[in-house]
């Protein structure tokens, strides 16, 4: 098998990754002897998904509203969400704030 390309989701599928920890340069090196050169996927996913960015801002944005008590701003933010997110955002926003001591209404 070795000294053929393969990628990351090849190894992935057969399980073959629970051996190796990709992290670790000298198990990498080991992995690419046994398997051959690995291909790492390309880092390109806010380029093609650029909602995973917006996402994120838009959840750090409203962790904050919900921390300070602005209860109004985390109703419109929250309606902004696609409706299979909402239940779970609030979900964890409560969490956040009973986290520091209160409770937050929506």
């Amino acid at each position: 098998m070795p000294g053929y390309i393969t990628s990351l989701m090849d190894i992935i599928k057969n399980n073959m990754y629970k051996k190796y920890n990709f992290e670790n340069a000298t198990e990498k090196r080991a992995a690419d002897k046994e398997y051959g050169y690995v291909l790492m996927p390309d880092p390109d996913g806010q380029v093609k998904h650029p909602e995973h960015l917006w996402q994120h801002e838009h959840l750090q944005i409203l962790q904050r509203h919900a921390l300070d008590g602005n209860v109004e701003e985390c109703k419109r933010m929250i309606a902004e969400l696609p409706e299979h997110q909402r239940e779970d955002t609030i979900r964890m926003l409560k969490g956040a704030v009973k986290e520091h001591g209160r409770e937050l209404v929506i």
